[in-house]
């Protein structure tokens, strides 16, 4: 059941209302089992591997309170956690492998569509053990677990959250506010109209022009529009999505932690992986890089070493293949240019870096090295992602191969990422003036929020596409 489907809109009106009606006792159970319906509609028989996910890797936390066998049982855990992830996530080699070998009922089993979300709560499932192992978790029961991995608002493709930071929500305690509906309902809505609006309308134009036969007849033109409006696709998809998952979560009382921050607003590619994907972000930064660089102490070499490495591996992560990895590598290679960038300042050209031009060369070549790696990352061959990245940057040859609309479409839309933080900034101060003035906030409350809803709503149908599913569905 998508997000963005009719069915889901129209189901969250019962799920709320009989949530909020029910004693704070009996929430918590009936959450558990909105989630488990919500994932058996996509497949009943795939529960059973959030099932050995979470039966694992609470077995693990609790062996590792055993005195001397903390480690032991930490790395037991983690392996668990990756087997089943590496199984599902590469199924289609080991099949190969194991049929090159006659192993055909092993392989048959490899058959089974990738687990949805099983990318996300693998996530949780290792910052669980990480934090268990660190003592940020004392205690807590199976059931919590299960319920933090299954929690379905963000059950599919995140925000990735810590346990530390949802468990403690899952009292479902708080009382009905008013304010609370209408905070999720506006990142619900906008979550829709940036996936029907935006993505989808972007999503169909991208599809064709990045097919084998258009990508080697494509003009420098063509392939940097591509490339921004599959960056600005992704963008709008993926934001839809967590401000849907934000939004429905906001419904029951419960917080989730901000995904995006307007991150084509970035200044240096660091600060781009501070505003996109944030959760993740986060996650890298905590749970894998800083225990790498603390062995090495700073030193260049080995945290340069290790920004390609993290990035590859977080390539890695959204899929095998070659694409995936140069998108990785690609990043790791800006962020460690901007840190010899900053070693250089700080010794040779203190006021060269602080000057404007200094910073709007970072700007403009932050958005514009962003943009050039997607186009590995959504090419259909590595051999394509090189050709076309060789059109970007050494066949200049400027015509037009699609219709005027794809490139007003794109332009529309970069348009509005350049706007959005500000009418983001508006809707806020207008709030806050609003909460000074009663009646005007009750006629905002009662008028005018209900037609904007209406609105939004509107243009959700207008521009539904029922195949068009989110990206991040298949990582």
């Amino acid at each position: 059941m998508q997000f963005n489907s009719y069915s889901y809109v129209l189901l969250l009106i019962p799920v709320i209302a009989v949530f909020w009606a029910l004693p704070a006792v009996l929430r918590r159970w009936y959450v558990l089992a909105v989630s488990l319906a919500y994932y058996a509609t996509w497949s009943i028989p795939a529960l059973g591997v959030p099932v050995a996910l979470c039966a694992g890797t609470h077995a693990a936390a609790m062996l590792m309170r055993s005195p001397g066998r903390t480690q032991r049982w930490f790395r037991a855990g983690v392996v668990w956690v990756l087997a089943i992830f590496l199984v599902f996530r590469y199924r289609d080699i080991l099949k190969g492998a194991l049929l090159q070998i006659h192993a055909d009922p092993v392989a048959a089993l490899l058959t089974l569509a990738v687990p949805l979300g099983i990318s996300f709560y693998s996530f949780e499932c290792i910052s669980y053990l990480i934090d268990a192992k660190q003592g940020r978790i004392k205690q807590s029961r199976f059931s919590d677990l299960y319920l933090f991995v299954m929690f379905w608002p963000h059950l599919v493709a995140g925000p990735i959250v810590r346990f530390r930071e949802l468990a403690p929500q899952f009292s479902f305690s708080k009382k009905f506010e008013l304010g609370m509906l209408l905070r999720g309902l506006d990142r619900l809505i906008w979550g829709l109209v940036q996936k029907n609006v935006f993505a989808n309308s972007l999503g169909s134009w991208v599809d064709t022009a990045f097919l084998k036969n258009a990508v080697h007849t494509n003009s420098i033109v063509d392939d940097w529009t591509l490339a921004a409006a599959f960056g600005l696709q992704i963008y709008f998809d993926f934001a839809a999505y967590s401000n849907m998952a934000i939004g429905v979560a906001q419904l029951i009382g419960v917080t989730l932690p901000e995904n995006f921050r307007f991150p084509y607003h970035a200044l240096t590619p660091p600060d781009f992986w501070s505003r996109w994907h944030m959760t993740l972000s986060r996650w890298i930064r905590d749970y894998l890089f800083f225990p790498v660089n603390t062995r090495f102490k700073g030193a260049p070499i080995p945290l340069y070493a290790s920004l390609l490495g993290v990035m590859a591996l977080v390539g890695l992560w959204h899929g095998i293949g070659w694409g995936f990895v140069l998108w990785g590598v690609l990043h790791g290679a800006y962020l460690v240019v901007f840190r010899i960038w900053e070693s250089a300042r700080e010794k040779r050209f203190p006021k060269l870096g602080d000057s404007a031009a200094a910073r709007w060369f970072w700007r403009l070549f932050t958005v514009a090295a962003v943009t050039a790696a997607w186009i590995p990352f959504r090419a259909e061959t590595a051999a394509d992602a090189v050709h076309m990245l060789g059109t970007m940057f050494g066949r200049p040859r400027f015509v037009i191969s699609y219709a005027l609309n794809f490139y007003l479409l794109t332009a529309v839309c970069a348009l509005f990422c350049i706007v959005e933080p500000f009418l983001c900034a508006w809707w806020h101060q207008a709030e806050d003036m609003l909460a000074d003035r009663p009646l005007a906030l009750s006629a905002a409350s009662y008028l005018l929020r209900p037609a904007i809803y209406a609105l939004g709503l509107l243009f959700f149908v207008m521009f539904d596409d029922r195949g068009a599913q989110f990206i991040y569905f298949q990582f």
